[in-house]
C-alpha cells in the first residue's frame, strides 16, 4: 500500500511538473516581450535604409528620401541613399525622375526604369548621376546590397551608391 502511495505521489508531482513547464512561457512571455522591448533594439539602418528625410509629392505617388548610410567597421557594404517610390500600383509604365538627394535644391540623380508588364519579369533600371557626389548605375537591379533597383509588394526601393568622399 505504502508503494502505491508513494507512486501516485511522484507520478502525480511529474504531471504537475509538466504541467508548469508547458504553461510558464505562455505566462512569461509578456515579460520578455516587455524586456526585449526597453531593451533599445533596433534593426540596422543598413537594412532599413535609414529614416526618411523628406518626400516628393508627383502627384499619384511620392518618392521618399533617405539619409545616406554609411558603413560601421564591421559591415561590408558601401555607403548609400535609399529612395522609395510607392506605392508601386499607382506609378507610370515608365519613370523618369530627376531627384534631389541632398535637400540643396538641385537634382542630383535622375532615375529611370519601365515597370514590370508581368510578374515574372524582373525590374531593372538606370541611375544617372548629377553631379560627383553620388555613382551611376546602369542596367542596375537586385545585384547588390548599396547597388539596387527592387520592387516590393507596395514600393520600388532604389539604392544609389556614395562615391568616395560624398559626405
Amino acid at each position: 500500500m505504502r508503494e502505491r502511495v508513494i507512486a501516485a505521489i511522484a507520478y502525480t508531482g511529474a504531471a504537475l511538473t509538466l504541467l508548469v513547464a508547458a504553461c510558464v512561457p505562455f505566462l512569461l512571455i509578456g515579460v520578455f516581450t516587455n524586456a526585449v522591448a526597453h531593451a533599445g533594439l533596433h534593426v540596422d539602418d543598413a537594412y532599413t535604409g535609414g529614416a526618411v528625410t523628406r518626400r516628393i509629392d508627383r502627384g499619384s505617388y511620392q518618392i521618399a528620401v533617405y539619409e545616406p548610410v554609411y558603413p560601421r567597421g564591421w559591415q561590408r557594404i558601401e555607403p548609400f541613399v535609399q529612395i522609395d517610390f510607392s506605392p508601386a500600383s499607382a506609378l507610370p509604365a515608365q519613370v523618369n525622375d530627376a531627384i534631389d538627394l541632398d535637400g540643396d535644391g538641385q537634382p542630383d540623380v535622375r532615375i529611370s526604369f519601365a515597370m514590370p508588364t508581368t510578374s515574372l519579369a524582373s525590374l531593372r533600371g538606370d541611375v544617372i548621376a548629377l553631379n560627383g557626389k553620388y555613382a551611376s548605375l546602369k542596367d542596375v537591379g537586385g545585384d547588390s546590397f548599396s547597388r539596387l533597383l527592387v520592387q516590393t509588394v507596395t514600393k520600388i526601393v532604389v539604392r544609389v551608391p556614395l562615391r568616395a568622399g560624398g559626405r
